[in-house]
């Protein structure tokens, strides 16, 4: 059986953080690069909020955007291109404050001792009392984790390339403008065959060579690269929506799903 949920019903069934662990939550820019914003790309996050309530974290931000008062360089930014995503396990605030001040110390002695090598100790001062480490944190955030869920993004709704993923263990889709975004959970994975056959998928769409191994001439003619990818530690998702509909799988195989949309 396949359930849409709500919202709140899917935060229900998320991964609990532990002890040191935030869920955390951003605005995400996902509008085309313009001449109005010539500072932001095209996934440039805006916002973040870190909560150990799900819920508590996502309202907020969908308050901030809903508001219309996000503004870069003084220029409004249009609500449409401004996405409310999380990353898909939670971050484990304790780990991030480790990777922020060994990264913080080693960054900062690499420049100073580069600058007193040229003999610019105006530069190797200037290094010390600048104060960037925020930066440095939000850039190790995805590396914080302790990883309960894999995503794997498959960019077609093709039900023949979903099929490719039959037997391995889905337990939520979220469903995107141009496929779907499917949620494997680790302690669903019975046996390594599993993780071998999401990492040989994975290869066989970023080589075209490496997909006719594998599956021979069936589908080569609507290959494309990464058209189903397994993606790194700790990506982005959507947080559900009317936008962006979640369903969960009972019997965690995507055959349910592709007879559902049948």
């Amino acid at each position: 059986m396949v359930k849409r949920l709500s919202l709140a019903e899917y935060s229900a069934k998320i991964p609990k953080p532990g002890k040191s662990d935030y869920y955390v939550v951003v605005l995400l820019f996902r509008g085309d690069e313009t001449k109005e914003f010539p500072k932001l790309k095209r996934h440039s996050i805006i916002r973040r909020y870190w909560s150990k309530d799900f819920l508590e974290a996502v309202r907020e931000a969908i308050a901030v955007k809903e508001c219309g008062n996000l503004t870069v360089d003084g220029k409004p930014l249009p609500k449409q291109d401004v996405k409310v995503m999380y990353y898909l396990n939670p971050v484990d605030f304790l780990k991030l404050s480790y990777l922020v001040s060994t990264t913080f110390i080693q960054e900062k002695m690499n420049i100073v001792l580069a600058s007193l090598r040229k003999g610019d100790l105006r530069k190797a001062e200037s290094e010390l009392l600048r104060g960037d480490v925020f930066s440095i944190a939000f850039s190790n955030v995805a590396k914080a984790v302790k990883k309960h869920v894999i995503m794997v993004d498959v960019d077609t709704k093709d039900k023949e390339f979903l099929s490719l993923l039959e037997g391995v263990p889905v337990r939520f889709v979220i469903e995107t403008q141009h496929g779907y975004h499917l949620h494997v959970y680790i302690e669903d994975v019975k046996d390594n065959e599993t993780l071998r056959k999401l990492y040989s998928l994975n290869e066989a769409f970023s080589k075209k060579d490496s997909f006719k191994r594998l599956f021979g001439e069936k589908l080569l003619d609507k290959w494309e690269e990464r058209l189903i990818e397994v993606k790194g530690v700790n990506p982005l998702e959507y947080v559900p929506t009317d936008e962006y509909p979640v369903y969960e799988l009972e019997r965690r195989d995507v055959r349910e799903f592709v007879e559902f949309r049948s």
